[in-house]
């Protein structure tokens, strides 16, 4: 696992996951890929204001490197939604453990980093994305380490570690 503060994830979203999954195990050899489909943020706010985007998101590593692939299913405001209206696919994100997400989320906005969209996941675990496209290309996200996320995270590293090619999809 790579220690806060240091790039841990590169993250896609795609129009299509079943074929990205496809390409990320068959050409790149990445998996095994772990699957949440349908997941809704809580508390999500896009910009400011509320939404509730589904999305179904793949974890994997390559490496030390997290690789996610996201895929919105439907037309709620999002900042996933907001990169394929623009014709993007692609590198979405990258993304950043947080001990201290509060004392990052302070350090990124007194750098004039916009917060592009804030949520929790089921078990509370905070995730904040900074719009620094036109700065790097991309939106930087910050997630909070917790108990709830980290385990997660290490199980698929192992995972990866040890992957001979069988089962390269499972659901989570």
């Amino acid at each position: 696992m790579q220690p806060s503060r240091c790039v841990g994830q590169n993250a896609y979203v795609v129009p299509n996951l079943d074929a990205a999954l496809r390409h990320w195990v068959e050409r790149r050899g990445v998996g095994p890929f772990f699957v949440i489909e349908r997941m809704v943020f809580a508390d999500h706010r896009y910009r400011g204001t509320p939404s509730q985007p589904m999305l179904s998101v793949a974890l994997a590593y390559s490496g030390a490197m997290q690789v996610e692939l996201i895929t919105p299913h439907d037309e709620q405001p999002s900042v996933y939604r907001e990169f394929l209206d623009a014709g993007g696919h692609g590198l979405h994100h990258v993304g950043f453990g947080a001990s201290d997400i509060e004392g990052e989320i302070a350090a990124y906005e007194a750098a004039g980093y916009a917060r592009a969209m804030d949520g929790r996941l089921a078990g509370g675990t905070r995730v904040v994305y900074f719009d620094t496209v036109a700065e790097l290309g991309h939106f930087t996200e910050l997630w909070e380490e917790t108990a709830e996320l980290m385990p997660l995270f290490q199980m698929i590293e192992d995972a990866a570690r040890d992957w001979d090619g069988r089962d390269p999809i499972r659901r989570l």
